[in-house]
């Protein structure tokens, strides 16, 4: 016996997939962005720690909202 698959249903799981690997993609980087972050930040003179600490921030806010989406 066939099953009836829609063209629709195929177009929207390929279409998941994708944004699937996207987002994984993204969180790949904002996690190799926030390890650069932090090491800057260590290495940074005391008048640059601030900006580098709302970098980290930024990206660990961008991280959890990216996340969420997985």
């Amino acid at each position: 016996m066939a099953d009836v698959i829609s063209i629709n249903e195929i177009a929207r799981d390929r279409r998941r997939a994708r944004e699937r690997a996207a987002t994984e993609a993204c969180v790949h980087i904002l996690e190799a962005n926030i390890q650069l972050t932090l090491h800057l930040f260590s290495t940074a003179p005391e008048r640059e720690r601030p900006l580098r600490a709302r970098q980290m921030r930024q990206l660990a806010e961008l991280l959890e909202y990216v996340t969420r989406a997985l």
